[in-house]
């Protein structure tokens, strides 16, 4: 299925990354080249890094919240064969459809990857977390944002992370 917009098709359904994947370099090297359609929330939902990987650390989650609640993430544009791909790196995780909106789409439906298992309390590495910041600097995704997370591990795991990533991003 496709989406006609005034200046190009969209394969429907889109990709909703809100970890690693939203740093398009990261994403790339996963599937290959990919259109980027920016930043955009997830209404009524938290992140936390609650999916535990293969390495025993913490990977990002979104769990179902509060109707005021949001996730920032970014919308991308993958084929068939590329979001195949994507589901190998993804193990742990169950797909889901999940619905918000564009301010120059309007409402989309996006696939995303939802922990199977949501286990509290797990530190992601400070690399993994680098994934996330270059996304949100180059998607123009609020400062606030970011800092929020890091605020939030520094009260759950001490000043490790703290020490690791500046006040703000700009």
């Amino acid at each position: 299925m496709a989406v006609h917009t005034a200046a190009y098709t969209l394969r429907v359904p889109l990709y909703f990354a809100y970890g690693s994947n939203m740093s398009r370099a990261r994403l790339e090297a996963r599937v290959g080249v990919v259109r980027d359609l920016g930043a955009i929330h997830l209404p009524g939902h938290v992140h936390r890094f609650s999916k535990r990987g293969r390495d025993g650390t913490g990977k990002g989650n979104v769990e179902a919240r509060a109707a005021q609640d949001l996730v920032w993430g970014v919308l991308y544009d993958l084929g068939a064969a590329q979001f195949e791909a994507l589901r190998a790196f993804e193990s742990g995780y169950r797909e889901a459809r999940l619905g918000m909106d564009a301010a120059h789409l309007g409402r989309v439906e996006a696939l995303s990857f939802v922990a199977c298992e949501a286990v509290a309390e797990l530190a992601p590495t400070t690399a993994y977390l680098e994934h996330y910041r270059q996304g949100v600097v180059e998607h123009g995704i609020p400062a606030t944002y970011l800092q929020e997370i890091f605020d939030s591990l520094v009260a759950q795991f001490g000043a490790q992370f703290g020490d690791q990533f500046p006040r703000s991003h700009d």
